[in-house]
């Protein structure tokens, strides 16, 4: 029964540093011009800044902070893969690139991270279990949310003057 379970143990050990071997998502942070930013685009206040910065910065944009745990798989694959799916959706380095390509998709961008902030979608509750500071106050959402919607309106101004002085 010994002889078994040293082999069971010493199998799982090989197949554990076996998977540290091979990265199956890699965990990069790829450059982006300055000008592709969000605040490039958005008007941002300080307070707002701080909550993105704090709550969704990490995994919606690419300056990603890679924890220890994010070098050891299996946590690793499941990290980069949420990340890379975050910056899929949305990526605030990328943003004018992205999301504010035309403003009627930021607007909506914008729309749909109130909603889902206000459904505790986002940030992600597992993210939160494992980064306390991320968690939003009451205050914060309703913060978040006057802001996207104040936002989407100033955008939405924005896009009817540029369509107004391309008009004939």
């Amino acid at each position: 029964m010994k002889t078994l379970l040293r082999r069971i143990l010493i199998a799982g050990a090989a197949v554990f540093v076996a998977l540290q071997i091979a990265p199956v998502f890699p965990r990069t942070n790829p450059a982006a011009a300055a000008t592709s930013g969000i605040h490039n685009q958005v008007e941002v206040p300080a307070e707002m800044d701080a909550i993105l910065r704090r709550a969704c910065w990490n995994c919606h944009s690419n300056d990603t902070k890679w924890p220890w745990y994010g070098y050891v798989a299996p946590a690793s694959w499941l990290i980069a893969r949420d990340v890379d799916k975050a910056r899929e959706i949305m990526n605030f380095s990328v943003w004018t690139e992205q999301a504010g390509k035309k403003l009627q998709m930021a607007v909506g961008m914008l729309a749909a991270s109130c909603a889902d902030v206000n459904i505790g979608r986002m940030p992600k509750p597992e993210y939160v279990f494992l980064h306390s500071e991320a968690m939003l106050t009451e205050a914060d959402k309703q913060g978040f949310c006057e802001w996207t919607k104040r936002e989407g309106k100033r955008l939405l101004v924005l896009k009817r003057k540029q369509a107004a002085a391309s008009a004939p």
